[in-house]
């Protein structure tokens, strides 16, 4: 049987870290490598139940850990509802100051764990409450030493990237970043080596392309393009990107290798890995809408549409060999106005 969480929340809230804990099956060892990247809002598809079940076995019926900022919320009670003949235990811990994160007990129950899942919320605060910390370092250790499983919806699965955009404000929009690519929206853009993902190397995600609604008045197509635009500009190297749609999730193997779940309808399932095509912006200055057109050739896009049992590959190794989807150009010949995506 799994050991209890010691809890350590405070009665003053000051939310040191909170946990709910269920027990499964008699503990087994040796859980494999994996990476699963999820598009945000995952909403109990056939997609979701596929990709949990290939990341679970990844685990190899270990202990699975949720970690968070906020409140912890009901992920692994889902978890061990659903799925307890897959995993050993289920906890969550909500780690909201730099203090919690560097508490010897915290570390070394997330070093204790067989399967990783960084939850959604506000990358910002992973980014203030954990970069620097034990906390950081026990989440290292376990993708680069241990090799377990670790997967990340939404903020979870930004701040897998070598580059993040992690805003401290308001989030950026693909109008903001296309018609001014300094927009002050745009002030936080981040490569470091917070978290060191297999695979993700130079790599920036993305989550929610697709979501249009209300509150959310434009895609996040351009933004992911924009942002690709900044980085190329401020480290003169290649660039790459992984964006999601909401949902869409991305299975990586330990060798590299991606393929795409999905949620079983014809739109919103779709990942698209994205690399920079030699040609760095045309302009790209404050104040002035972005021109990255390299006749029509910016940035060069792999689109995979995602299927419940699993569709397509992707080689995260050489970025070129591809099955299952088609590729793209995408470029803007002046701003947002500009912004165009074209199959090859």
């Amino acid at each position: 049987m799994a050991r209890k969480l010691p809890d350590y929340r405070r009665a003053d809230e000051s939310n040191y870290f909170e946990y709910c804990l269920e027990y499964g099956n008699v503990n087994s060892s040796s859980p494999k490598p994996a990476i699963l990247l999820i598009g945000g809002a995952e909403g109990g598809t056939a997609g979701e139940d596929a990709a949990t079940h290939w990341f679970l076995k990844q685990s190899n019926y270990g202990d699975y850990l949720v970690l968070r900022c906020g409140r912890s919320g009901g992920q692994a009670r889902w978890i061990a509802d659903n799925y307890g003949d897959l995993i050993n235990s289920a906890a969550e811990l909500s780690i909201n100051s730099r203090e919690a994160a560097n508490n010897p007990e915290v570390v070394q129950y997330i070093k204790d764990a067989d399967a990783l899942f960084l939850a959604g919320g506000d990358q910002n605060e992973y980014e203030d409450y954990w970069e620097g910390t034990a906390t950081e370092s026990a989440i290292n250790y376990l993708i680069n030493h241990k090799k377990i499983p670790v997967a990340g919806t939404s903020a979870g699965m930004a701040i897998l990237g070598d580059y993040y955009y992690a805003p401290s404000q308001q989030g950026l929009l693909s109008s903001e970043i296309l018609n001014d690519p300094f927009h002050e929206n745009t002030q936080d853009i981040f490569c470091s080596n917070f978290l060191q993902v297999p695979f993700l190397k130079n790599v920036i995600t993305d989550t929610h392309l697709d979501r249009l609604n209300d509150s959310h008045p434009e895609t996040r197509y351009g933004r992911i393009f924009g942002l690709m635009a900044r980085i190329m500009l401020d480290n003169h190297q290649p660039v790459y990107g992984i964006g999601l749609d909401e949902g869409a999730f991305v299975a990586i193997d330990e060798k590299g290798m991606a393929r795409v779940f999905g949620n079983g309808s014809e739109r919103g399932q779709d990942a698209y890995f994205l690399q920079t095509n030699s040609a760095a912006p045309e302009q790209i200055k404050p104040g002035a809408p972005l021109i990255w057109d390299n006749h029509g050739q910016a940035v060069k896009v792999y689109r995979i549409q995602g299927t419940p049992e699993g569709s397509g590959l992707f080689d995260l190794n050489n970025w070129l060999i591809a099955s299952g989807g088609t590729w793209e150009y995408w470029f803007t010949t002046g701003g947002y106005s500009g912004f165009q995506q074209e199959r090859m």
